[in-house]
């Protein structure tokens, strides 16, 4: 009876958490965590983005949201619908991986498409939290760096992978992260980012699986330092439309911003 009850323990911890037993690096971790949106080639939402003062004051911006996977990356289209002042801005993203990104934004007072240089590519987008390398690259865990895997451990109601990053230096004003990678979902539960005289805390409020893929619907990026925080919110998700190349072009850009 011995032996039975020594195999029934190893099997039940193998079982119990195989997360664990199975991702012993910070690469497989990360791996594992951008593997979740392997299925999705490409992706349409209706998106909420609320900018929230310290003062207690809040604006609030909706958006359509398009994006399509690509070989070397993926390609982001952005249109704001409200408020008033800004229905028509549009914000487009290609990657060109191992290539910086290129962007470019339209603005409907000016009727004309602008390209973002890579200084702009820090600043704030439409006064949110969010810089455009955020809602490109850090929200998509999609970065290279020197990754050590410090451990598991509780965040909130779950449990997570704790990731220390140290980026290279220059490639975003940035310098370090922290990322907390939840063991079941493998989805980014919290990410502290550090550098250039920037903090900031992006933590991922609401969740659910949407067509079968574990999917982000609220996140928020705040600086504890000041108190401003965005909210952003994610509503009639869809996967696998076929969008088609012509959307995600400079010329369909002014357009549609029209």
């Amino acid at each position: 009876m011995r032996w039975q009850t020594i195999l029934v323990a190893a099997i039940v911890a193998c079982t119990a958490s195989p997360a664990l037993a199975e991702l012993s690096t910070a690469e497989e971790v990360l791996a594992a965590a951008r593997a979740v949106n392997a299925p999705v080639a490409d992706k349409t939402s209706r998106v909420e983005m609320r900018i929230l003062e310290p003062s207690g004051s809040e604006r609030v911006r909706t958006l359509q949201g398009f994006e399509k996977r690509t070989a070397t990356g993926r390609k982001l289209l952005w249109i704001f619908d409200s408020p008033a002042e800004l229905a028509g801005t549009g914000f487009l993203a290609w990657q060109h991986r191992p290539s910086p990104d290129e962007m470019w934004v339209y603005f409907p007072g000016q009727r004309r498409v602008r390209r973002i240089s890579p200084e702009l590519r820090r600043e704030q987008f439409q006064g949110s939290t969010f810089t455009y390398e955020d809602l490109t690259t850090v929200f998509n865990l999609d970065y290279d760096g020197t990754h050590t895997l410090r451990g598991v451990e509780q965040c909130g109601e779950r449990r997570c992978y704790v990731i220390e990053t140290l980026l290279p230096p220059g490639q975003f004003v940035y310098e370090r992260l922290r990322t907390w990678i939840r063991t079941g979902d493998h989805l980014p539960q919290q990410i502290d980012l550090e550098g250039g005289g920037v903090r900031k805390r992006m933590t991922v409020r609401r969740t659910a699986d949407v067509e079968g893929i574990p999917t982000i619907l609220e996140v928020e990026m705040a600086t504890p330092a000041d108190g401003y925080r965005t909210i952003v919110v994610y509503d009639r998700v869809d996967y696998n439309a076929g969008l088609g190349d012509d959307m995600f072009t400079v010329g369909y850009l002014g357009q549609k911003g029209k």
